[in-house]
């Protein structure tokens, strides 16, 4: 996987982290089209990359430190097919940052193409007890300096 980062476009306000995606042919389902599952994944891959390039430590220690990032929410619009072979950048950024969750918004191309769009809501949890906790100081700092400003 390689990992590009973006920071404006003519059209729309481009997400500030991109990650560039093969689609290959574990990704596509009997029609030759991505798999919407798959591409719910492509999505986390591409939220996992920005905590380990933007934010820190990397999303593996934080995992193992305890503290986990769980959906809560995930809505997606798709627009155009995405098959095996093509090559898709999904742009991610943050949307919001609350005291125990972060809002996230992705949009995937193919070029200039948009092929899908979606949010996804995580929260902070312990993992040993699977229950919402604050988000602390340092990361939320990191988080909402990757917040568009108004």
């Amino acid at each position: 996987m390689k990992n590009t980062a973006t920071t404006s476009s003519k059209e729309t306000p481009h997400p500030p982290f991109v990650l560039r995606l093969p689609v290959m042919f574990h990704d596509v389902d009997a029609a030759g089209t991505a798999y919407y599952p798959r591409l719910i994944d492509f999505c986390h891959c591409a939220f996992e990359a920005l905590f380990n390039e933007r934010i820190g430590p990397s999303y593996a220690r934080v995992i193992g430190g305890g503290m986990g990032f769980p959906s809560v929410h995930f809505e997606i619009d798709f627009m155009k097919p995405i098959r095996h072979g093509d090559v898709i950048e999904i742009g991610v950024r943050v949307a919001r940052v609350g005291r125990t969750s972060i809002g996230l918004e992705f949009e995937a191309r193919r070029g200039r193409t948009v092929l899908f769009r979606a949010k996804n809501v995580v929260v902070v949890v312990n993992l040993k007890t699977m229950t919402a906790r604050p988000l602390s100081a340092r990361l939320r700092r990191r988080f909402l300096a990757l917040q568009p400003k108004p």
